[in-house]
């Protein structure tokens, strides 16, 4: 036999065995050596064969003598942690869905023409309840969306939706009008919310659209879970969301950095890490501050010391070259607005509902 066959087979896995010749690629053999480590192949096979025959076997047995017996390669204490996250989810959720009803029971009326739909995503909830009310109440009805993921909301919850451009040019133009709020009223969350009822937005990078809708509206309504409800503004919440031109993003960064900001990032989204981009076709800088005061405290006002009031850090960042928002509603709420006559932003809710994972739902405002 050619001295090469006991080396080729050596390195040769049982795997490989499929023919004879796979097993010479690159050895010089004989036809002779060829038939015999064929037949050696052939019952190689017939051997792997036999004992998988067997395990099946084996594994049938098992199954109709223990049929309760499972097989997991997760440990107690995994299987208790997932539990309990699952329930944590679960309450989370289920306090959500108590404020939207709770919220839509006392402001949603049948006589509403727009209604506005927030991008947050408890707003889900709110749309369930107003779509139960019927198609006799919500038939009439236009619902306008502060972005493609509410808009996809209402189409699903088979409701009117009524882009914010298109609500404009169907109720008109008046510029002797005092109703610029064409909106009867508007449901949203938030990322966070201080005791006087200023906001942080934006978390889903939809601030601009929000606002835009909030200043539309007779009343912003906030909805959601206890988490949300602090004392002032960056308390659990660690950053003040910018939607930025993306060829100015950098100018931007560079001036909060200059405000105080720490260490602010272009956001970033998927598994390669590539720029947020918003409905707008802007960035998200996500620009961290510190914990702000009240807007009644605004005797401490020191930005050099990082002091900030919501009204305050909003306006200086707004007045950066190459920023479209900010994520902070501060400042007056619908109704004052249209009392004052005024042209400042309303965009502040009238009141919050938190959900509570023990179910009760507390409010502010």
């Amino acid at each position: 036999m050619n001295p090469s066959l006991p080396r080729a087979v050596a390195r040769t896995s049982i795997r490989q065995l499929t023919s004879a010749r796979a097993v010479f690629r690159g050895y010089p053999a004989s036809e002779a050596a060829f038939s015999i480590l064929g037949a050696h192949i052939t019952r190689s096979k017939e051997v792997a064969q036999q004992s998988r025959n067997k395990i099946q076997l084996r594994d049938i047995r098992l199954s109709l003598t223990h049929p309760a017996i499972s097989f997991s390669t997760a440990t107690p204490k995994r299987n208790e942690q997932e539990a309990s996250m699952a329930s944590n989810t679960s309450l989370i959720e289920s306090a959500k869905r108590a404020a939207c009803r709770q919220a839509v029971a006392d402001h949603f009326d049948p006589s509403f023409t727009y209604v506005g739909i927030g991008s947050g995503s408890t707003v889900a909830y709110v749309v369930e309840a107003i779509a139960e009310k019927g198609p006799s109440v919500t038939g009439k009805m236009k619902f306008v969306p502060t972005g493609s993921g509410s808009t996809g909301l209402i189409r699903n919850a088979g409701l009117s939706v009524l882009q914010v451009p298109d609500l404009l040019l169907e109720v008109g133009f008046d510029a002797d009008s005092p109703d610029h709020q064409p909106i009867d009223i508007y449901f949203d969350g938030a990322d966070e919310v201080d005791a006087e009822l200023n906001c942080i937005k934006g978390g889903g990078a939809c601030h601009f659209q929000e606002k835009l809708v909030s200043r539309l509206s007779k009343r912003f309504i906030c909805v959601a879970d206890s988490r949300k409800k602090v004392d002032r503004l960056l308390t659990a919440w660690s950053y003040i969301p910018v939607e930025v031109s993306p060829m100015g993003a950098e100018y931007v960064r560079r001036e909060l950095l200059r405000l105080g900001s720490k260490d602010p990032k272009v956001r970033t989204s998927g598994p390669t890490f590539i720029s947020t981009i918003t409905d707008n076709h802007n960035h998200i800088i996500d620009a961290p501050f510190p914990t702000l005061l009240l807007n009644s405290e605004a005797d401490k006002l020191d930005p050099a010391k990082g002091l900030w009031t919501p009204d305050a850090l909003l306006a200086r960042i707004k007045r950066i070259f190459g920023v479209l928002e900010v994520g902070i509603f501060s400042g007056l709420n619908g109704p004052q607005v249209a009392q004052l006559g005024t042209d400042v932003e309303g965009v502040k809710p009238v009141k919050a509902y938190f959900g509570r994972p023990d179910g009760e739902v507390e409010t502010l405002g």
